[in-house]
């Protein structure tokens, strides 16, 4: 899979219900996943459930973030050979950006803090499949959408890897 050169954002799909997402989703120019209902919601992953997912998903990538007492490159370290990641399908996640509940902006941030939505700037496609995937499975449906809108996709916690990649727009 190739490379990104834009950014791509995931959600919990319970918090973008909640903020209207959902109808903005359903006009996109492709979808996959979209359910008729939103889900239940339930409780946010913290930071550090984020990070060691991540790094449990084998992913690597470079913090735009900065978390109070915490080395966050123990669990997200740069690109082992940025030069040939992506070409041998690599999982770099390129620029990793959190947004966190009761932060803003370049505040630091606290592990046990819950992560609303994620962003990734310049990801190896794969990566950012994989890494939703294995978040998928403690945060619940996840919404993944490209900064431009035209593509919104589904991932639920069970949902076939393979499958999912026969699907994803990017």
């Amino acid at each position: 899979m190739r490379a990104v050169s834009w950014s791509l954002l995931v959600t919990p799909l319970h918090c973008a219900a909640e903020d209207g997402v959902l109808e903005w989703a359903a006009d996109a120019e492709s979808s996959f996943g979209l359910p008729d209902e939103p889900p239940a919601a339930r409780e946010l992953p913290t930071v550090a459930q984020v990070l060691s997912t991540f790094r449990g998903a084998g992913c690597h990538g470079v913090p735009w973030f900065q978390v109070a007492g915490f080395d966050v490159t123990s669990d997200l370290s740069g690109c082992p050979d940025p030069a040939t990641c992506a070409s041998v399908g690599g999982l770099d996640l390129g620029e990793v950006s959190l947004g966190v509940e009761g932060a803003d902006g370049d505040q630091l941030v606290k592990l046990d803090q819950a992560v609303t939505d994620i962003g990734f700037r310049k990801p190896a496609s794969s990566a950012v499949l994989a890494a939703t995937v294995a978040l998928a499975s403690q945060a619940g449906p996840l919404l993944v959408f490209n900064g431009s809108g035209e593509h919104v996709f589904v991932v639920s916690p069970g949902d076939d890897p393979t499958h999912l990649a026969q699907h994803w727009p990017w």
